[in-house]
This record gives structure tokens, C-alpha cells and sequence, in this order.
């Protein structure tokens, strides 16, 4: 199957152009995320009770934490997307200095005929690395302010969504567990034990503080540090594997591309050099 995945990072966070023909099951991010649909396999996207088709008008915007997942429509080939994972720190500098609220009320974008060239744009120069760092940075930023403008139109924001999440210290200890052992079989009840937590009041808290599940979180978790892992250590695609605790490389295989779209050794290739976005960023 064809897949690739190319890298931008700049100061507004990471412009990264995907092709898969896999679909991706529900996971999450630290970083709002907006994605243009550009062609191939038509695709739709649930996020929470939300379902987004994409199409040439339409495209996906999530907040921090929000659950999502890309099925594709039909099997006549890949699906290809331009994803923006807007950096934290850049996009409170653009509240600080607007005095807006940035936060999506809706995950579906409305795309004019400006806003589509501007993709279309952008893409162009990514792929062909022709315009200076600083001239792509600013046509970027300008997208990504467009696409905020689109999608906020009108519309009034949850107040309490514009500030950080403030976590429970049994969430926060939750958290801090699940990395410790990334590597480990711990069943999800252990861990809701370990902090003093029923399962039912430990979901409850990752739903209506994180916009998420433990299983999406821990997920992610893990893609997270294969991530690192596969940037930073130089150790074979086995390896990492085996250290992560899946029991095959296959199955660590399958279980990125599922969250990711790409295969570990596709990842590699083009994020060498680059830290990727993290995925589950939140200071314990």
C-alpha cells in the first residue's frame, strides 16, 4: 500500500502531509489539530457525538485532548490530508496578543474557495521546499488564523475552555503511572486502584477533564514515547517493539499505523532530526 508523510516544523508547530490507506482509531493530542482533506479516498471523522465528512468545504479542527478517529468511505485507495498540529505556546501568544479565544466550538471547518487555494498553496511549497523558513512560517500562520476565524464565526466558546485543564491529583497521579509503565501489562483498574479511584469515577475524570477515555490516553501514551524512541535512540525497529511490550514487531507495526497513519519505519525516515508533536503533553 502507497503511504508517505512529510515533516514542517516552524514556530506555529508542525504542517504534516499525510497519505495513508489506513484507517485511525480514536485517539488523541495535546495540540488543537486542523486537517484539509486534499483528495484520494473520500473519509469521515467522529469526534465525541460529532461526525465530520470531508470534502472540498469541509474539513476537521479538534481542541486539545479531543477524541477522534478517520475512517475512510471506500476502498479505491489512499486518503491525503494536510494536518496542522498548532503549537500551545503559539496559539496563547495569538490569544494573548488578540484578545480571543481560541477554541474551536465546532470541529467542522467551512472552506471557501480563499481557503482552499491557501492549502493548496501551502502544500506546494512544503513538498517543494522552495519558499524561505520564514516566508512558509508566515503563509502557515496566516491559514491557520483563517481557519480559526472560519470555524469561531459567529459563535460564542465554552469560557471554560480557554484556560489549561486544571487536573484532579488522583488524574494527574494516574498519568504519571501510565508513563512510568509504558512498558508494562497494567490493566486500567490497577492503575484507578494505585490513585484511590473507582472505575467508574476514573473514566468519569478523563471524560469531563481530558475530553477523552484511558484507553484513547494511554494509547496515546505509547505512540508517544515510540515517537521518541524511534527519533532519538537509533535502535531497530524490533527493538523498540520488544522494549514498548508488544510481543511482535508486527503488532507494534499495526498498532502505530492504527494511531498514526504510517508505518514506524515511514515515521522515521521522515521525522529524523525532528521532534514530533506530543501527544499527551500535560505537566504532572
Amino acid at each position: 500500500m502507497a503511504e508517505s508523510y512529510a515533516f514542517y516544523e516552524g514556530t506555529f508547530g508542525q504542517a504534516i502531509v499525510l497519505e495513508t490507506c489506513t484507517d485511525l482509531v480514536a485517539h488523541a493530542h495535546s495540540e488543537s489539530q486542523i486537517v484539509f482533506w486534499l483528495g484520494g479516498a473520500r473519509a469521515q471523522a467522529n469526534v465525541g457525538t460529532e461526525v465530520v465528512r470531508y470534502d472540498e468545504n469541509v474539513g476537521l479542527a479538534t481542541n486539545a485532548y479531543q477524541s477522534h478517529d478517520m475512517t475512510r468511505l471506500d476502498g479505491t485507495g489512499p486518503a491525503v490530508f494536510l494536518v496542522f498540529m498548532i503549537s500551545r505556546k503559539w496559539l496563547n501568544e495569538l490569544r494573548r496578543a488578540t484578545g480571543r479565544p481560541f477554541v474551536f466550538p465546532s470541529s467542522r471547518i467551512p472552506i471557501d474557495a480563499g481557503l482552499r487555494q491557501a492549502c493548496w498553496q501551502v502544500l506546494d511549497l512544503i513538498l517543494s521546499a522552495r519558499e524561505p523558513e520564514d516566508g512558509l512560517n508566515g503563509l502557515v500562520e496566516q491559514l491557520i488564523s483563517a481557519t480559526i476565524d472560519a470555524t469561531t464565526r459567529g459563535r460564542v466558546a465554552d469560557p471554560r475552555r480557554l484556560l489549561p485543564p486544571l487536573l484532579d491529583h488522583r488524574l494527574r497521579s494516574a498519568i504519571t503511572l501510565m508513563r512510568e509503565h509504558v512498558s508494562d501489562k497494567i490493566a486500567l483498574d490497577e492503575i484507578a486502584h494505585q490513585v484511590g479511584l473507582s472505575r467508574a469515577h476514573f473514566f468519569t475524570l478523563f471524560r469531563d477533564q481530558l475530553n477523552t477515555s484511558p484507553q484513547v490516553f494511554w494509547s496515546a501514551v505509547r505512540v508517544e514515547e515510540a515517537m521518541r524512541r524511534l527519533i532519538g535512540q537509533g535502535a531497530s525497529l524490533t527493538t523498540v517493539a520488544l522494549d514498548l511490550g508488544f510481543s511482535a514487531p508486527s503488532n507494534f507495526s499495526r498498532f502505530f499505523k492504527e494511531h498514526t497513519g504510517v508505518s514506524p519505519s515511514t515515521f522515521r525516515r521522515a521525522a529524523v532530526g525532528a521532534m514530533p508533536a506530543t501527544v499527551t503533553g500535560l505537566a504532572v
